[in-house]
């Protein structure tokens, strides 16, 4: 396997050499050939070629080429280089986000970085006090004068919160209950769905780990969950740990279920996984999303099965079909007989509208499960 090339691309000249470029900055070794159709043949393209064990690499760098405006391309993926944004909302578990933030942080040589999103002003007038010196305030200018008092206090004890959030940490961190390594602070204005996905637009962090509520105290309505709003939109791994479901360290995590696409993106979301926790010794089931059980399927699974455990050997794969109709009680069923401890589910972007109407895997697992979520952006 080692030796065979594999085509996985045809692009213009221009465009294949750009990208060959990038993929040889990588270390991986590119071939070009001239794609030829017709009779005189005419080339009408370039093929590119790697080794069959770099496809899942390649196709992860090319789609960041393609899609991360962003993106810094010269990024080795081989290494992590980058930070883990860690979102908090200051309640009583903002130091368990930070913990299961910190734990990843050492295990993948990222750099912590926490942030809080605090009310934006409501009123911002365009004027000064001297400008309406000696005239009356009507009761309306009070009324935003008064918005503007709460909106300071606000930020005020957002940055009181934040300084004791800091102390708890480094407390922690003396006692050896936390790594001790350098973390960042932010303190943004705004809503905090937009906040965290703003953030990661402008400096993309490797992961973001968010701490959900509990299914006994979400609410039933999907739109307004800032995890579930940032998975639509977020074009980086999210890592979602609810509150109640005992998340200690993720070294400890053996069992994993993977919802399949049935696509090429498995090979890039799989590839991401294995390089992004160094290739852990684990039993990953393959799942295909609501596909029907017939022998298609079952063909194309254990061809991914089979390239899976070939590519990543410290891995085992097994594969489960449930029934389309009853996709969720057989997922039900099958998590309470293998003790499934953690989910790893490629995630398309949707808008608030679809996920009304049609919420895609990750949303419903998110909400209906208490189980640690890794949400792969394809």
């Amino acid at each position: 396997m080692e030796d065979k090339f594999i085509s996985f691309a045809i692009h213009s000249s221009q465009h294949a050499l750009m990208l060959k470029r990038i993929l040889d900055a990588h270390d991986l070794d590119v071939r070009l050939e001239k794609f030829l159709i017709g009779e005189p043949p005419l080339p009408i393209g370039v093929r590119m070629l790697v080794k069959e064990k770099d496809i899942p690499l390649a196709l992860k760098i090319v789609e960041s080429a393609e899609h991360f405006e962003n993106f810094n391309l010269q990024t080795n993926f081989t290494r992590h280089q980058g930070e883990i944004l860690i979102p908090v909302d200051f309640n009583d578990y903002a130091y368990n986000a930070c913990k299961a933030g910190f734990d990843l942080a050492l295990r993948l040589n990222l750099s912590p970085v926490i942030i809080h999103a605090c009310p934006s002003p409501i009123f911002t007038p365009n004027f000064s006090l001297d400008d309406i010196s000696g005239v009356p305030i009507d009761n309306s200018l009070e009324e935003e004068f008064n918005d503007m008092e709460i909106s300071r206090d606000l930020r005020l004890q957002s940055d009181l919160r934040m300084k004791e959030l800091i102390l708890k940490i480094r407390e922690a961190q003396k006692n050896g209950d936390l790594p001790d390594m350098k973390f960042r602070t932010k303190l943004e204005e705004g809503v905090p769905e937009d906040v965290i996905k703003e953030y990661c637009r402008m400096n993309p962090p490797v992961l973001v780990v968010m701490i959900t509520r509990g299914k006994d105290k979400r609410d039933e309505q999907l739109i307004g969950s800032v995890t579930a709003e940032v998975l639509d939109d977020c074009k980086v791994p999210v890592f979602s740990i609810p509150e109640n479901c005992g998340f200690d360290n993720i070294s400890k995590v053996k069992e994993i279920v993977f919802f399949s696409s049935m696509n090429q993106s498995d090979l890039s979301a799989v590839d991401t996984f294995m390089r992004m926790f160094e290739y852990p010794v684990v039993n990953i089931t393959l799942i295909p999303l609501y596909e029907k059980d017939d022998r298609k399927s079952s063909v194309k699974l254990i061809r991914l099965r089979d390239y899976f455990s070939k590519t990543y050997p410290a891995a085992t794969f097994t594969t489960a079909i449930f029934n389309h109709k009853s996709f969720m009680a057989d997922f039900n069923n099958y998590e309470s007989q293998r003790g499934t401890e953690m989910i790893v589910v490629p995630n398309r972007r949707k808008n608030a509208l679809m996920r009304l109407l049609n919420p895609g895997i990750a949303h419903r697992l998110l909400f209906e499960r208490d189980l640690p979520l890794l949400a792969l952006p394809i």
